[in-house]
């Protein structure tokens, strides 16, 4: 018989108030049939449609003899990734598990992560294959935004790699001393890391209750700060572009003397002007729009504010 282990289950809520009830039926019914001793963290990531009241019933409510229950409650909405780090840092077992409370990261799914892990994993990452409620728009987004990331980044990250995934306590351990950014990208982070790591599939049911608090808006926000943070190369797209127009400017100013000097005519020059003025403007703005962004990123980090704040905590 194997030694039973102590897991934490960081789970992320916000607005969650409508399935909340049938996740935690779902995940008690994993979880008492399973030998191993279970530490769930839900972390309430400013909620604002009675999530709050929906926790605190499931943390008075009666658990498997091997399951406890912690609540994170914060003082306003620090996003996602700041839920899961949180949930992490509070963490007491041993290895850890990030999930979200909407049922399309299958609880069913905890024991194939736990016994990867169990072979010697410290690292066991998942891959969506399939999502019920995605439609050809949203699979677009996401092949695009995992094609650009790795085009950018020196590291290759696994394409529909999701924020539900284990990790040793090794690795957690490295996550609270190491990877404090403001600018957070955790599955990320964890797959820079190295350790042995593995995978797990599976498919993503279509979302049972409420809706995804995922915006198109938000997602480009986490492409472009993951870009941003793995990766110095639009850097030196800056610094091409820069040399290009100056070698163009160079190439123009030559001509524009040769013609000038040699010519049978005198050049006119208004359309070669406004058309290179356009063009070297807009490179120009393309330029500062890129350190601007770094620049943001250096500032935010210098500031040393909180990831998160916490309200209340109830163990």
């Amino acid at each position: 018989m194997s030694p039973t282990l102590d897991i934490s289950i960081v789970v992320s809520v916000y607005n969650e108030a409508e399935g909340l009830a049938h996740f935690w039926d779902e995940l008690k019914k994993q979880l008492s049939s399973d030998p191993n001793s279970y530490e769930v963290i839900f972390v309430n990531d400013g909620s604002l449609d009675g999530s709050v009241q929906k926790l605190e019933t499931i943390y008075q409510s009666q658990k498997p003899s091997n399951v406890s229950v912690k609540l994170i409650e914060f003082s306003k909405n620090f996003g996602h990734e700041s839920a899961m780090i949180a949930g992490i840092d509070h963490s007491s077992h041993g290895a850890i598990i990030c999930m979200d409370a909407d049922l399309q990261h299958p609880v069913e799914k905890i024991q194939e992560l736990v016994n990867a892990y169990k072979s010697g994993h410290d690292i066991v990452l998942t891959k969506r294959m399939s999502r019920a409620d995605n439609g050809m728009m949203k699979n677009l987004l996401s092949r695009t935004f995992y094609s650009l990331l790795n085009s950018v980044s020196d590291l290759k990250f696994s394409s529909n790699s999701t924020d539900f995934f284990l990790i040793s306590a090794q690795v957690a351990g490295i996550l609270k001393e190491n990877f404090r950014d403001r600018n957070r990208f955790i599955r990320g982070f964890i797959q820079q890391i190295g350790f042995n790591s593995t995978t797990v599939n599976f498919d993503a049911p279509a979302r049972a209750f409420g809706e995804s608090s995922y915006s198109l808006k938000q997602l480009f926000s986490l492409a472009v700060g993951a870009v941003f943070a793995y990766s110095n190369k639009p850097l030196r797209i800056s610094i091409l572009l820069s040399i290009v127009f100056i070698l163009f400017t160079l190439a123009l100013a030559v001509y524009s003397l040769y013609e000038y000097f040699n010519g049978d005519t005198p050049p006119s020059g208004y359309t070669t002007i406004i058309i290179f003025l356009s063009a070297s403007f807009s490179a120009l703005f393309v330029v500062i729009a890129i350190l601007s962004m770094y620049f943001e990123k250096a500032l935010i980090e210098q500031r040393n504010r909180p990831i998160y704040i916490v309200k209340k905590v109830l163990d």
